[in-house]
């Protein structure tokens, strides 16, 4: 009886991120047709930067849908999936903005000195800011996914985060990886299935220490 279950379980929760994939695909629609079917280039530039920035109202959406997927029973994933990206539209892109503005300028910094032979020896550093960038980012959504707090808060403790927990930050690190290599081998089509369960195993991950947060900030 247990293991039927366990399988129901199991069965719904691959079901639900099935579900939040086919979500993410059509609210990420814009950029995946660009990938595949415009070059980029100064006259298309408009078009990637919009598509870019809604990446921020499709995460935030993922995260919330998610974590409500695991911990609240019977709801319905698609109807909170749109849900979320209508309600918190602004507030998603608010959080977004700063780190995808960052995360441009080192990629950016990144290309130009892996081209050029002076300042290779910044290229750690950068590749180091990059990736806790990264993190810092997952964790704000799990935060802005949990609490109502205000963006700069948010931010300010994911950084908090990003140190104090270095067991947690470093298992999001190995996760990044693997959606890395999720896109490299599958293209675009990988946030159907990879970036829901990115989600998913984060937000487990930190569950513990939302916790311990909420115990000792939330009266």
């Amino acid at each position: 009886m247990a293991n039927k279950s366990f399988l129901i379980k199991t069965t719904n929760i691959v079901w639900n991120l099935f579900m939040v994939g086919i979500c993410a695909l059509l609210t990420s629609g814009i950029l995946i047709f660009l990938l595949l079917f415009v070059k980029f280039h100064l006259i298309t530039f408009p078009l990637y930067l919009i598509a870019f920035l809604l990446i921020g109202p499709t995460m935030g959406a993922i995260f919330q849908t998610i974590f409500k997927m695991l911990f609240e029973i019977g709801i319905r994933v698609v109807r909170k999936y749109f849900y979320y990206y209508k309600k918190d539209f602004k507030d998603s892109l608010k959080l977004w903005i700063p780190y995808s503005v960052l995360i441009l300028i080192l990629c950016a910094d990144i290309d130009f000195l892996a081209s050029s032979e002076k300042g290779a020896y910044l290229l750690p550093m950068l590749f180091l800011i990059l990736l806790l960038s990264m993190i810092s980012y997952v964790y704000s959504l799990i935060l802005y996914s949990r609490f109502i707090i205000r963006m700069r808060d948010i931010i300010k403790y994911s950084l908090y985060l990003v140190i104090n927990r270095p067991v947690q930050s470093l298992s999001i690190v190995i996760l990044i990886f693997i959606l890395y290599q999720s896109f490299k081998y599958f293209g675009n089509f990988a946030i159907f299935w990879g970036v829901p369960m990115f989600a998913a195993c984060t937000v487990l991950l930190v569950r513990n220490v939302l916790l311990q947060i909420e115990m000792k900030y939330v009266q």
